[in-house]
C-alpha cells in the first residue's frame, strides 16, 4: 500500500483487491508472488512491506520464516491476520507507516508485492533507498510488480494497453496515483542493491511481459 495514498481506497477495496488481481492477471500476479518462496529459508526474518490481504505471506509462513507484516490499511491487515489464523500460523502485524519502520538491517528479506507502483517516481525511489536500508547486508530484497515496457513494437504497444487500463482502473479506485510504469533495476545501484536474477510472467502466451519477479541482493556497507 501507498504511504503517499489515503488507505480509505484500500480498506475500502480489501474484500476483493485480491478476486480482482487473480482475474485481471489470470492468475499471473500470484504466480509472480508465489515464485519468491525459493529464496526464504525456515527461520529467516522476513518483512512483507504493503502486505495487503496477504496471499504471499501466509505462503511464506508455511515455508518457515518469520514473518513481519506491515500495511497502512486497517482492513487489509485484519484479512491477513486472518489468514494467518486460520492456517494456524503465526506472525508480527503492524499497521503503520513503512518509512517510520526503522529496524535497519535487521531483515533477511523484504518483499515488495505490487508496492512501490503505488508511488509516483520521487517518492518510489525514496522508498527503495528505505526498503534497501532494512535489508541486512548480503540479504535480499524482493519486488513482485508490473513491468516495464520491453519486446518488440507490437508487444510494447499492447504491454502499454494493458497495463494502461489496470493503472486507471486502480487510480479510478484511489488506489495509485497516475504515472509511467518505473524500471526499478534502474535505480538499485543508488539503493545499494545489485540485480540478481528477473523473472518474466505473460498473460498470454505469446503477449508481452506483464509482471516481473525480481531478486536483489542488498550489497555490503562500504565500511564493511
Amino acid at each position: 500500500m501507498a504511504d503517499d495514498a489515503p488507505p480509505g481506497g484500500f480498506d475500502r477495496a480489501a474484500w476483493f483487491y485480491e478476486p480482482l488481481a487473480r482475474i485481471y492477471s489470470l492468475g499471473k500476479i500470484e504466480a509472480a508472488k508465489a515464485s519468491q518462496l525459493g529464496l526464504m529459508n525456515p527461520g529467516d526474518r522476513v518483512l512483507y512491506v504493503g502486505v495487503g490481504a496477504g496471499e504471499d505471506a501466509v505462503l511464506a509462513a508455511r515455508v518457515g520464516a518469520d514473518l513481519t507484516c506491515i500495511d497502512l490499511s486497517g482492513r487489509m491487515l485484519a484479512r491477513a491476520r486472518t489468514k494467518f489464523e486460520r492456517a494456524g500460523l503465526r506472525g508480527e502485524f503492524i499497521r503503520g507507516d513503512v518509512f517510520e519502520h526503522d529496524r535497519i538491517g535487521h531483515y533477511d528479506v523484504v518483499a515488495a508485492n505490487f508496492f512501490l507502483n503505488c508511488f509516483e517516481r520521487g517518492p518510489m525511489r525514496r522508498m527503495l533507498r528505505h526498503l534497501s536500508g532494512l535489508v541486512r547486508p548480503g540479504g535480499r530484497l524482493l519486488i513482485a510488480d508490473v513491468a516495464a515496457p520491453s519486446g518488440n513494437r507490437l508487444q510494447r504497444q499492447l504491454h502499454r494497453g494493458y497495463n494502461g487500463v489496470g493503472l486507471a482502473l486502480y487510480w479510478a479506485m484511489g488506489l495509485v496515483p497516475l504515472h509511467p510504469i518505473h524500471d526499478y533495476r534502474r535505480y538499485f545501484g543508488e539503493a545499494g542493491l545489485r540485480c540478481i536474477r528477473v523473472r518474466d510472467f505473460r498473460v498470454l502466451p505469446f503477449g508481452p511481459v506483464s509482471f516481473q519477479a525480481i531478486e536483489a541482493q542488498r550489497l555490503a556497507d562500504p565500511e564493511g
